[in-house]
């Protein structure tokens, strides 16, 4: 436009003594003028325009970079919270990234580290997705590649625990299943080792003068009485301590078991004094299996008194709405650790002994909904408590974790105790 301005300038050759000419200028420098103003009026809205889209675009961006850093942020949290371990691989095999978790499980910080490095340091063996670590956990790997060959996310999982309870549900139905058949088994040979047991008593009655017969005899029929004990253990083992249920007086469990306990005692010189003052209690389960339990409790004790002639008490009394059978003994009593130990199936310190008479005698109990502990000091006899809910209705923890039975336990008066028969082994019945 100054061009144009200079053009028509030097072509009119304006006289300035031309008043005319005067104002034809001044109206063409006033055109320009306005022109100029008008084209800087539309400059200053344009660069305020685009000022205030660049302004925005600052804002927008800047709340887009917060957006993404609040999500970067959330990102990271999660990752540092979840329980598996999360690894970032570069397409070099470079960790970029790893959480909390991950360093937790390969014991070492990772990042900047090889991968390759960390596995071989790490890692005995795989098989299929699972690492074994020479520390002993076992993980789960899993791989992941990103877009663009970036590199990969390996998730870590601990599956050390699931493998753990994986192995021992098989170990437990190898073991159930070896049960079953020592339980068939056992049935079979129950009937022909009656037989045995039968007819091995009446040897005794054609060697009576030879001396020598006598102690095959005796030896015979201690096996084959340890052989009888040993499948009936086994086989009320693999019951769980199922029974029939029935109704029955305390007097007939008493009686029965001291019937039955009689032959015993004379074979081991041993004393058994029951202590009651109870009538007309009515029980309810199986008088066999609870019979059972008492034998046990009580051959244990015969069994345990080596050096001495052994002296069994059986206190009989009502605690509350409970009926508690305490037998006692004189025996070398029981170490803290064996009494931990001694409910547990198989466990045995005798050379003889099977490790299964207690286990069925406590599983027997807490079939009645009852409980059977013991209580001991080394050198002081041990102390078997029965306990038996008269009201069906009430039912301990198994193994004696109710707090109001121990306070039971050892809160025991002597004002329960009242001689009411003795059984020794060297009198007549």
């Amino acid at each position: 436009m100054q061009a144009s301005v200079q053009t028509d300038a030097s072509n009119s050759q304006l006289n300035v003594s031309d008043p005319s000419q005067l104002i034809v200028a001044f109206e063409k420098f006033g055109k320009l003028s306005d022109q100029l103003e008008q084209s800087y009026k539309r400059f200053d809205e344009r660069a305020s325009e685009l000022s205030g889209q660049l302004e925005s675009a600052q804002e927008a961006g800047m709340k887009q970079l917060a957006e993404k850093e609040q999500i970067a942020n959330q990102l990271e949290a999660v990752l540092n919270t979840m329980p598996a371990g999360v690894l970032l691989v570069d397409e070099n095999g470079v960790i970029q990234t790893a959480n909390p978790v991950a360093e937790l499980l390969l014991e070492q910080s990772l990042t900047s580290k090889l991968w390759k490095r960390v596995y071989s340091h790490s890692v005995s063996r795989q098989t299929d997705q699972d690492l074994h670590l020479k520390s002993g956990r076992v993980l789960r790997l899993k791989k992941q590649a990103l877009e663009n060959h970036q590199g990969e996310v390996i998730l870590l999982d601990d599956i050390s625990e699931q493998r753990m309870l994986e192995d021992l549900s098989n170990r437990q139905n190898r073991l159930a299943a070896m049960g079953q058949m020592a339980a068939a088994l056992a049935h079979q040979l129950r009937t022909p080792l009656a037989s045995a047991v039968l007819y091995a008593s009446q040897l005794s009655h054609f060697s009576e003068t030879n001396k020598s017969q006598n102690k095959a005899v005796d030896k015979v029929r201690t096996s084959l009485r340890y052989l009888e004990k040993l499948i009936n253990d086994m086989l009320m083992y693999a019951k769980g301590g199922e029974f029939a249920e029935q109704k029955f007086l305390l007097d007939e469990l008493l009686v029965t078991f001291n019937r039955r306990i009689e032959h015993r005692l004379r074979e081991s010189n041993s004393q058994l004094s029951i202590i009651s003052q109870l009538n007309d209690i009515q029980l309810t389960g199986s008088l066999d299996a609870l019979v059972s339990v008492l034998m046990n409790l009580a051959e244990n004790a015969m069994e345990a008194c080596v050096d001495e002639a052994c002296k069994i008490e059986l206190e009989v009394y009502q605690q509350n709405e409970y009926l508690m059978l305490v037998m006692r003994d004189n025996g070398p009593g029981l170490s803290a650790a064996q009494q931990e130990k001694i409910f547990q199936p198989f466990y045995t310190q005798r050379e003889k002994g099977t490790g299964l008479g207690l286990a069925v005698a406590q599983s027997i109990v807490q079939a009645h909904h009852g409980d059977l502990v013991v209580r001991s000091q080394p050198a002081n006899g041990a102390s078997f408590y029965v306990c038996l809910p008269l009201n069906r209705g009430e039912q301990f923890i198994a193994s004696g974790q109710r707090k109001i039975f121990d306070s039971e336990i050892n809160n025991i008066s002597m004002s329960h105790k009242s001689v009411s028969k003795t059984q020794s082994g060297s009198s007549e019945k």
